[in-house]
């Protein structure tokens, strides 16, 4: 006995097969970048290259963000050197948020004929965004110190009871006793303790040589298209930039 087995085969419709949601079909979206890895003072490219079935669109959007998270590299005028991060451990870590999804770019429905691409068949919207830092709170210089909030202004005085030369400590607190000094440390217990109670910002800032922040400047990208009917597809990037 001879079985014939016939398979039916369908040609694949790959707009077909993209779904629906709001009883409309969902805006598709690719998001390209000329780098993922960028340093201050590079020029990124955005491509967000877009297509729905209906041609339906509402609106595309491109958003920005930027959130700081550094650590403070500071010296004295007498010695005195204070890291509170490195790449493998941190004792004060200050996070910025400069900046939450500020609009780059808008384009609506009536304007989207311009991004038109006839070779790839779809809207592609190119956005250059130019690298460089966006101050938030925190400037990177000495007038950060005024900016922390107690907390982190009690830790870092903490980290400095423990760093802080004779000479530094004798220029915030000139007629120091000399129970304030001596132990494993340059000071005693009795001086850290005075250190962290009675040191002030204006204080510490007086005596300041050099500060500047160390971390990184987080750089999030955000595309998002919507159709008529308010459906979002939307992509999200991350870069993270060295400060």
């Amino acid at each position: 006995m001879m079985c014939l087995l016939i398979i039916s085969c369908k040609k694949n419709d790959p707009i077909g097969d993209l779904g629906e949601t709001n009883n409309e079909f969902a805006t598709q979206l690719r998001v390209t970048y000329n780098s993922t890895k960028l340093v201050m003072g590079d020029t990124l490219v955005i491509s967000a290259s877009t297509w729905q079935r209906d041609d339906k669109f509402q609106k595309i959007d491109i958003y920005e963000t930027v959130v700081e998270t550094f650590g403070i590299n500071m010296t004295l005028k007498s010695g005195t050197s204070v890291l509170t991060k490195t790449a493998d451990e941190s004792t004060l870590t200050v996070l910025d948020s400069v900046l939450n999804k500020g609009v780059l770019l808008e384009v609506f429905a009536a304007d989207m004929d311009k991004y038109w691409t006839t070779a790839s068949n779809n809207y592609v919207i190119r956005q250059l965004y130019p690298v460089k830092v966006k101050v938030g709170k925190y400037a990177n210089d000495v007038t950060l110190i005024q900016k922390l909030n107690d907390a982190d202004f009690g830790v870092l005085k903490s980290i400095l009871s423990f760093a802080i030369t004779k000479s530094d400590y004798l220029l915030l607190f000139p007629t120091a006793p000399a129970g304030h000094f001596g132990g494993a440390t340059v000071l005693s217990p009795t001086g850290r303790e005075n250190l962290k109670q009675n040191l002030t910002r204006p204080m510490l800032t007086a005596i300041v040589q050099t500060i500047k922040k160390v971390g990184s400047y987080n750089l999030i990208i955000d595309v998002a298209a919507m159709t008529q009917t308010n459906t979002i597809t939307a992509s999200t990037q991350k870069f993270e930039i060295n400060l």
